[in-house]
């Protein structure tokens, strides 16, 4: 019974649980052995919850199904958080060492959603050192690996969420991307996750420091993580809820309203960006993939978005810095500080430039610099009012060796920067604020998956995800 639910998708196993088939208790029970056999070697849990506390919250949520009272989409469904949500009762650290003792007093507002769809919540996943890297460690929580190779990292900034649901220790999870921090963990990982568009889900509570105010508004989004497509439509229809929960920063926005009836798509597709190289054996998978496709009566079109990579770059890198600025130390030199941490770690000096630059823009040169991301984000409006989709590699390679931050990779005998290779593909996507859905397309002769990025119009996230259900019956 435990294989066959560990294989069951979210979807299957919330019917199951509302057919009173299984019992949560056993659903938990399942999945936290699961937990204790593996996450020892593949800490993608960093903090979990009592095995005793979660054993009661299912009989207590077993006994309201027999009675009639259960509610919720998410009802029973265990879950992982993302150790930079606000969730009660648990530590939440954003992977700054000063907050690694931290345990929050409230949920962030995405938490208290899950909670309220009926989820049960088991623990908090690991995240890198400040919440910035493509894999997973830090001193305190230790080292997050890939659960298809426990020598090789299973990506971040929401590495963990993503390895957690890859090790089948949850069916969904919850992360957040700023450069790829959910799409990179899930090409890592072999799974499914949505970066959705920026503004659709709320970040409140999110990377949010204990007194000081909400720092992290743009380019950072939150999403979600699962084994497969619809699963994450169930988990959106909760974290998109805006009719029962109102927000004045977020519109109403119907999430089914951008629904796809099946029509023949007009696809971009690139096999780089940015004329980053990748993987031979990774542009062989995903060359089969787009023959597939052409086997459909869709459109295929070779073409890309045409912008100054390295303007959008900085700006964007501009941006994320005074965010980060308003929750940061105030003390003399912070920002050279700042330039030297992202300099000396990752060897990027315009991405350390833009973040140092940030941290000291003013009012007037912030807004400058958001009427710039305005003016990108309109190009890839137009591309992508051109095209239905635009399908591309995620990153250059596929999960990596444990290796220190910033060391070049070696793509195809060439060495190529450790952030060129990865977030050549990542940042300047994001900074658009377009959605971007992610799916495993196969995997390498070593066994380790890749995938494809699905990118859309803003504001066509159910869109999106009905296409990319579609093209995953391509895969199977």
């Amino acid at each position: 019974m435990n294989k066959e639910i560990l294989s069951w998708s979210t979807q299957q196993l919330a019917f199951n649980i509302r057919q009173q088939q299984v019992s949560i208790l056993d659903v938990v029970t399942c999945y936290l052995n699961q937990i204790e056999q593996l996450n020892p070697n593949i800490n993608a849990i960093c903090h979990l919850r009592s095995r005793a506390s979660i054993l009661k919250e299912a009989q207590k949520k077993d006994a309201q199904l027999k009675n009639g009272t259960a509610k919720g989409l998410l009802f029973g469904i265990p879950i992982a958080i993302k150790e930079s949500f606000l969730t009660k009762g648990f530590r939440v650290s954003n992977g700054d060492p000063l907050l690694r003792n931290y345990v929050a007093t409230e949920d962030a507002e995405l938490v208290k959603r899950i909670k309220d769809a009926g989820a049960i919540i088991l623990g908090m996943t690991n995240v890198p050192l400040f919440c910035i890297d493509w894999q997973s460690t830090n001193f305190w929580n230790g080292t997050t690996n890939n659960p298809h190779d426990l020598t090789r990292v299973a990506g971040g900034s929401s590495g963990g969420s993503s390895a957690a649901v890859a090790a089948h220790f949850c069916p969904i999870s919850i992360g957040s991307d700023a450069g790829g921090s959910i799409r990179v963990p899930a090409h890592f990982c072999g799974i499914c996750g949505l970066r959705p568009t920026e503004g659709l889900l709320s970040n409140k509570g999110h990377l949010k420091n204990p007194n000081k105010p909400q720092g992290r508004r743009h380019i950072v989004v939150p999403g979600p993580f699962a084994r497969q497509v619809e699963d994450l439509k169930l988990f959106m229809q909760v974290l998109s809820n805006h009719k029962e929960y109102p927000l004045p920063d977020i519109p109403p926005v119907d999430l089914h309203q951008s629904a796809w009836q099946g029509q023949t798509l007009n696809i971009a597709i690139s096999e780089s960006i940015n004329d980053i190289p990748i993987d031979e054996e990774y542009l062989s998978i995903f060359r089969l993939f787009v023959q597939q496709l052409q086997n459909t009566q869709h459109h295929i079109h070779y073409d890309q978005p045409i912008y100054n990579e390295q303007s959008a770059y900085l700006n964007c890198s501009k941006i994320i810095g005074f965010e980060m600025g308003m929750n940061s130390p105030q003390i003399p030199f912070m920002s050279v500080c700042m330039y030297l941490f992202i300099l000396l770690k990752y060897r990027d000096h315009l991405w350390a430039k833009g973040m140092r630059q940030g941290l000291k823009l003013s009012n007037l040169e912030y807004a400058k610099a958001m009427d710039q991301k305005d003016t990108f984000s309109s190009i890839y409006h137009n591309f992508l009012t051109k095209y239905d989709i635009w399908i591309t590699p995620v990153c250059a390679i596929e999960a990596y060796q444990h290796q220190r931050a910033g060391i070049p990779f070696s793509v195809n005998g060439q060495k190529v920067p450790y952030t060129k290779a990865i977030a050549s593909y990542t940042f300047t996507t994001a900074y658009s604020g377009h959605p971007i859905l992610v799916i495993p397309i196969g995997k390498k002769k070593n066994g380790l998956p890749v995938g494809i990025q699905i990118h859309a119009k803003k504001w066509s996230d159910q869109r999106l995800l009905d296409i990319g259900q579609h093209l995953e019956k391509l895969i199977e």
